[in-house]
């Protein structure tokens, strides 16, 4: 899509509604209530090897977003640069704490909870306590690379594509790890609107301060993290996906601020 037809979606539909957030959370709860009606019923086999099919799923869309890049050294230095700034500020292991936090009630926790304790293999996840699935599951529909440029995105443009596709596979995977943990898994849905809905709203007032390379640029880095995250699900390589968020924030300054020297 081009920009003139980016601006054209924008001037039509200001006062659209949030179809793609409202459509996510909704099939992420339904996925969740489903999966507690039937926990007992779903095979072994899937269990195991769902996570597997979406994580391929989502490493083929940030492919296909990885195509829209138009300056290929500024998403490179995002990369690093936003990278760097998430790792340093420990974004996944102080959301995973803070939510731990709140679950327990304000209660200090007794143990780690940083992304590699959490996340080593599967069987780990599944041997683990209700709370650090919970804590887990919550960083995956929150603040996935999917997501955030999903929400921007749909704010921008209008195109609620992405955050449907999500939300198809949120249902799946809510109802994949609501077989093992029951409707705790819907306290998810509570940050993921917050996150989503926030998103949409603040990209409607970005708009008419995008240029055609800032959205190409924000598209290669929301593949990015797209291509981390179908890793992480495939147990390929565990990428701090929270800590990367930041890649998503830097990648439009940085496309105007270097402009005069990448064209």
């Amino acid at each position: 899509m081009c920009y003139s037809e980016y601006s054209v979606n924008y001037e039509r539909g200001v006062d659209q509604l949030p179809v793609g957030p409202f459509v996510d959370c909704a099939l992420t709860f339904l996925g969740v209530v489903v999966g507690t009606l039937l926990r007992d019923r779903v095979p072994h086999d899937i269990k195991e090897e769902m996570p597997l099919i979406l994580g391929l799923i989502s490493m083929a869309l940030g492919i296909v977003m990885l195509f829209k890049m138009k300056q290929t050294p500024i998403v490179v230095l995002s990369t690093v640069i936003g990278s760097a700034i998430g790792i340093s500020c420990h974004l996944e292991d102080n959301i995973k704490k803070g939510l731990f936090w709140l679950l327990r009630g304000g209660k200090k926790a007794d143990q780690s909870f940083e992304a590699k304790a959490l996340e080593k293999n599967r069987d780990e996840i599944v041997n683990n306590n209700r709370l650090e699935q919970l804590i887990a599951l919550l960083v995956l529909f929150s603040v996935s690379g999917m997501g955030i440029f999903g929400a921007l995105n749909e704010g921008m443009t209008h195109n609620a594509d992405m955050l449907i596709s999500k939300g198809i596979l949120d249902f799946v995977s809510g109802m994949i790890f609501a077989t093992l943990l029951g409707m705790l898994v819907a306290v998810a849905v509570i940050p993921q609107a917050i996150v989503l809905f926030g998103l949409f709203y603040s990209a409607v007032l970005i708009m008419p301060l995008m240029t055609p390379d800032m959205i190409g640029n924000l598209s290669a880095a929301g593949g990015i993290l797209m291509l981390a995250t179908g890793m992480r699900l495939s147990n390929i390589k565990t990428f701090p996906i929270a800590d990367m968020v930041p890649i998503l924030i830097i990648v439009m300054p940085l496309t105007w601020l270097l402009k005069p020297i990448f064209g």
